[in-house]
């Protein structure tokens, strides 16, 4: 719904409180215009006519609100506020899971050299190693430096002995055989000892198969040392397996040599999370702020606005375990078209104050101090130049979020989660102005001829409308001569009619602290060579300038008001009444 002002009768009701002058009727058998001038002068030097007083005017009947309007007084303060909310559609952001290929290896060793036939046990010191390798691809953008990948179910790592049948043997005993598994290779919990190494001591190896579950990959525990994927979005990952320690062989016969090879297998492993530096990229739609159902006062193209302290909340809920920066441009839009390029810019992308969007739900005031009491703010910032986005009112705001994720640390995030950001707006303009505020009202008072019209037989060059004025709102009124438009009853101009005010005679001045009523005189000098001038009016059309002022920063409440104390007619000189 629409915000309407209404008409400021209060200013100018007196206009239609003139009083209905007669002239008496002349008998007809007297004949007196012929002979005799019947030209009276009533008052003398100065004739002052009363014209009574207006009601009391508070804003909230100057300017009506419904509901659903966007500028309603707050319940509790009647402070008057522009708001507006709405949602910020953000999509959500997903970083792919990353595969890791299946690796195998193998170590060898002799055994025995040769053997001549005869039975016996043969112990055997060893100390070999070879190298384990996988492989990521594909790996997402977003994915500047792998910390660490957990997988998404638990893999197998196979250890596997066997041997050639040279000679023949009963078994092949461990003892304090050490083997050490990659560094990067992470268990489950009691399979291996500290540092990856699997104890094998007076185990049988003929024949044996160990199975190890990893359920991840751990690269290094600070920035800088992980991985890093290459230009085609890839790692190599490797590390050494050792096999160090003795077996005892018990050889039952058989010539020639024995020879041992543990085979390393681990299968493809899928991760679906990560540890390291992730910098998502975070899409937001442009919002449009739309302006809309504003009161006509608001939207006259010389209107200038300078509020206090405008606001503009960001509601978001920041479901990634690290900080969200938000970069912004704000542009005020007439129509089509940016006003006059102005635009304002929000975030350390721009050079300004960061906006920080923390883990977990956040609201975010932007505004010209810095300082909000809006209740469950997280976080003031302060933008200086926000009020440029409503000196002049414009059709809409056209909001450009760009969320950014600057962390260069190492956090944890789910892969292949669609991470959600619930995001709206709020704006919140309390009317409370600075000295750069110019507020233009236009009206109009008409079908002012009915009671006017009578007036043909008084004759006079002069009038002087007084009007004392109380005036409790916080808004400096101006009433300038070129911003008075007299008509007659076919809407023309009466031009013959001449308007001045005085300098000191133009304003209503405000009060200081909204409450306490100050007490003003206006003087409209009407003039005009049509000594029936005021016969003729039928419709004053009037343009007023609010200004602030002294009371900057006193909010306007609908509890304030202005009231006509009184209003006169006064006539230099009297008035001539032609009685012929």
């Amino acid at each position: 719904m629409m915000c309407k002002v209404k008409k400021m009768y209060p200013l100018w009701g007196f206009l239609l409180s003139f009083p209905l002058w007669t002239v008496s009727c002349v008998d007809n058998k007297y004949d007196l215009d012929k002979d005799i001038d019947m030209t009276v002068n009533v008052g003398g030097e100065h004739l002052t006519i009363p014209a009574g007083s207006s009601d009391t005017a508070y804003l909230s009947k100057i300017i009506e609100v419904e509901e659903g309007d966007i500028l309603q007084p707050d319940a509790a303060t009647r402070v008057y506020h522009l708001t507006k909310k709405d949602d910020i559609d953000v999509e959500p952001t997903t970083v792919k899971e990353v595969t890791i290929s299946s690796a195998n290896t193998e170590l060898t060793k002799k055994l025995i050299e040769s053997s001549t036939g005869a039975s016996g046990s043969v112990t055997t010191d060893l100390d070999v190693e070879n190298t384990l390798t996988a492989e990521a691809n594909d790996i997402d953008r977003a994915l500047i430096e792998l910390g660490a990948l957990g997988a998404k179910t638990p893999v197998d790592l196979t250890l596997t002995f066997k041997f050639n049948d040279e000679v023949t043997f009963s078994s092949v005993t461990a003892k304090n055989l050490e083997i050490q598994l990659p560094d990067f290779l992470m268990f489950e919990k009691g399979e291996v000892e500290e540092g990856n190494k699997l104890i094998l001591n007076n185990e049988e190896l003929k024949n044996a198969q160990k199975v190890l579950h990893v359920i991840g990959y751990k690269f290094w525990k600070k920035t800088g040392e992980g991985e890093k994927p290459d230009d085609n979005r890839s790692i190599m990952i490797d590390g050494k397996v050792t096999m160090k320690g003795e077996v005892e062989t018990l050889v039952t016969g058989g010539s020639g040599s024995l020879e041992m090879t543990m085979y390393v297998t681990l299968e493809e492993m899928t991760a679906n999370s990560v540890t390291g530096v992730i910098q998502p990229e975070i899409k937001a739609e442009t919002t449009n702020i739309e302006l809309n159902d504003l009161p006509d006062f608001l939207k006259d193209e010389e209107t200038r606005m300078d509020i206090t302290n405008p606001v503009i909340l960001l509601r978001a809920e920041n479901q990634l375990k690290t900080p969200v920066e938000v970069d912004a441009v704000l542009t005020p839009m007439k129509g089509n078209a940016q006003i006059d390029g102005k635009e304002v810019k929000v975030g350390s992308g721009y050079g300004k104050t960061p906006v920080v969007l923390a883990s977990g739900k956040n609201v975010i005031a932007l505004s010209r101090t810095g300082e909000c009491t809006i209740e469950g703010v997280t976080s003031n910032v302060k933008v200086e130049d926000i009020n440029n986005l409503l000196e002049t009112i414009p059709d809409d705001i056209e909001v450009d979020l760009q969320p950014v994720v600057r962390n260069e640390g190492y956090y944890t995030a789910e892969l292949g989660r669609a991470y959600e950001m619930p995001s709206s707006y709020e704006v919140d303009v309390p009317l409370s102005f600075e000295q750069n505020l110019s507020i233009v009202y236009n009206d109009s008072v008409q079908d002012l001829n009915k009671d006017l019209n009578d007036l043909d037989k008084v004759i006079l060059k002069k009038a002087n409308v007084l009007l004392t004025v109380d005036n409790a709102i916080p808004l400096k009124l101006q009433l300038k001569p070129e911003n008075v438009l007299i008509k007659d009853v076919y809407g023309n101009e009466l031009t013959a009619v001449k308007k001045t005010i005085e300098e000191d005679k133009q304003y209503v001045t405000e009060s200081t602290d909204g409450e306490k009523p100050v007490t003003s005189e206006l003087v409209l000098n009407l003039t005009s060579e049509d000594t029936a001038f005021l016969s003729k009016i039928d419709c004053i059309c009037f343009k007023i300038t609010a200004v602030p002022g002294s009371a900057t920063g006193v909010p306007l409440k609908d509890t304030q008001w202005l009231k006509v104390t009184s209003i006169k007619l006064s006539v230099p000189g009297g008035v001539n009444v032609d009685l012929n």
